[in-house]
């Protein structure tokens, strides 16, 4: 039996209790995290829509996993805040976990609007916890990031290669244009970028064809500013 196929043979009992709207949703989710936590793991398929669990409340200072279907459907205040992320083309449903101890999940994995579950019973906890961690190692990381970018700059980068503005990006990380501004030339400067656009290029490997090579990125830059010196 398939990981999907299992989640939509769930049924309501101890433990497994149902969550109808998205007011009832975030209300209880935010209930959940108004105490201290550490961890929250996160699982989005590409198929998966915005409402109910995409709506969901950031925890502030929690460590986490966020596990999607592609690249773009990362949410870059994650990766500003240091998620740990990777990607894997099939997902069985959207999940959040939170300290391996509440499970909420959409009732129907194809149709995220009916509902959600909330499973605090420790046996189906622990198996969705072990499905995650299997997935999670099967799955890739989407960038190789090169040592000493920061959450932020990494975050910066994402938002650059989809074409975001300065202003956009500073809207998305809750920043100040300025900051923003600040954080791109200073990228820039540091690995020889001649544009925006090739920064994030190179952050991502595809400038090469491969993934990011430090040292080449270096040597470019030397030469680059030995051209114009």
């Amino acid at each position: 039996m398939s990981e999907a196929v299992w989640l939509k043979s769930l049924r309501a009992g101890r433990g497994v209790c149902p969550l109808f709207g998205a007011d009832v949703v975030v209300a209880r989710f935010a209930e959940i995290v108004s105490v201290e936590r550490s961890e929250r793991l996160v699982m989005v398929p590409a198929s998966s829509q915005r409402p109910l669990l995409g709506t969901l409340p950031v925890p502030p200072d929690v460590r986490t996993r966020w596990l999607g279907s592609a690249p773009s459907g990362h949410d870059v205040r994650l990766i500003a805040a240091g998620a740990e992320h990777r990607i894997l083309p099939a997902l069985p449903a959207k999940m959040v976990i939170i300290d391996r101890a509440v499970v909420m999940t959409p009732i129907d994995p194809e149709d995220p609007l009916k509902g959600v579950w909330q499973i605090t019973a420790k046996p189906l906890v622990r198996a969705l916890v072990e499905m995650y961690q299997r997935l999670w190692g099967q799955a890739a990381e989407p960038v190789r990031w090169p040592a000493g970018l920061s959450a932020r700059e990494r975050a910066v980068v994402t938002l650059l290669a989809e074409g975001c503005t300065d202003q956009t990006v500073a809207e998305q990380l809750g920043l100040s244009r300025r900051t923003i501004t600040y954080t791109v030339a200073d990228l820039m400067e540091k690995y020889g970028a001649r544009s925006r656009f090739h920064l994030a290029l190179l952050m991502a490997g595809a400038d090469t064809g491969d993934l990011f090579d430090t040292t080449r990125v270096y040597a470019e830059a030397h030469d680059h500013r030995r051209t114009l010196s």
